[in-house]
């Protein structure tokens, strides 16, 4: 990796500050929560801010607490090992304290916020390489250039580059909240409404804008929940596929209302397969529905040749982990 570029360091102590020093310094400036993902990619050359604005002095967006009207409020400078660790979140949420203990190492996890986590970069293997070798190869979409090297022929106008983060796929089957402020006010929205499926421009963040938290409505506490991820080794490594499910059923095993499949690792999004929703509404769990929700979720995960593994054997894995997911929810129910 190359040196650092040179760039103007910020650290405010309130959320106003930052805002203002983001509406000031316009797009030329980045926030940085944990830097875990931003500091690697500046070393790439991925990123090159004029300004970086620490975050880590912000303490107001640290807190994890629960309120039994609004639900579960995360913090966006909460880390991935708060989270994993919170009493409530364990309580109320197991998966998805199961998803944040998934994300990388415990040193990452210290460090890693759920605000990166959710604004977490697109990947793919002709994006995040050195500078010199991309000089080689030319632009792609995601650094300027007119087509998708990842995409079949190379020849397509949108970034297909992959969204990775475990804790975000968890949170969209979650049904959770994501809020934004600037200067200019704050704006909710939901979670899985954040994210554009561009790989180019992964979210809905504006450049003057900071993702201050995430909530996670209270109905959804006793809904059963869980996330299986697929990698490479079983420490440190991204998702190359993964899948999120909340279903609430009831003792006969009959699904309700309240039920999401979210797979991750394999598109430019947290993937919501709203066929297998449909599917399983009003039904009862048994093996045989399992399995046509297994193929489905098989059928709508398309991952493409830009990350590590076998796309075949990242979509069988898809197909094995819903099986998984479905059959832990048969259990719960029974």
């Amino acid at each position: 990796m190359q040196a650092l570029p040179a760039f103007r360091y910020f650290a405010p102590t309130s959320v106003d500050e930052a805002l203002g020093l983001l509406a000031e310094l316009g797009g030329e400036a980045m926030p940085a929560a944990g830097g875990t993902d931003l500091v690697p990619s500046m070393r790439q050359g991925l990123f090159a801010p004029k300004s970086v604005i620490s975050l880590q002095a912000v303490d107001a967006l640290r807190r994890i607490g629960w309120d039994d009207g609004a639900g579960l409020e995360i913090g966006a400078l909460a880390t991935l090992r708060e989270v994993a660790a919170d009493a409530e979140v364990r309580r109320r949420f197991p998966f998805v304290a199961r998803a944040a203990h998934a994300v990388g190492s415990p040193q990452l996890r210290e460090m890693g916020t759920v605000g990166g986590n959710l604004c977490l970069d697109t990947r793919c293997t002709f994006y995040n390489q050195s500078q010199g070798w991309r000089d080689t190869r030319g632009a792609c979409v995601k650094t300027g250039g007119e087509f998708c090297k990842a995409s079949p022929n190379g020849r397509a106008r949108k970034c297909f580059a992959v969204f990775s983060a475990d804790l975000a796929t968890a949170l969209v089957a979650a049904d959770a909240r994501v809020t934004l402020r600037s200067a200019r006010g704050t704006r909710t929205l939901a979670l899985a409404e954040f994210y554009t499926g561009d790989g180019a421009k992964p979210n809905a963040r504006a450049p003057d804008e900071l993702v201050t938290g995430v909530s996670i409505p209270a109905r959804m506490q006793d809904v059963f929940g869980t996330y299986l991820k697929y990698r490479v080794r079983q420490s440190i490594d991204y998702p190359i596929a993964g899948v999120a499910l909340t279903l609430r059923a009831d003792a006969a095993r009959r699904v309700g209302d309240e039920v999401r499949l979210v797979v991750g690792g394999v598109t430019s999004r947290p993937l919501v397969v709203g066929a297998v929703a449909e599917l399983l509404r009003g039904r009862s769990l048994d093996d045989a529905l399992i399995e046509q929700a297994a193929a489905l979720a098989r059928k709508a995960a398309t991952p493409l040749a830009n990350t590590a593994g076998d796309r075949a054997h990242r979509r069988e894995m898809v197909h094995e982990m819903t099986r998984r997911a479905l059959r832990e929810a048969l259990n719960h129910a029974q």
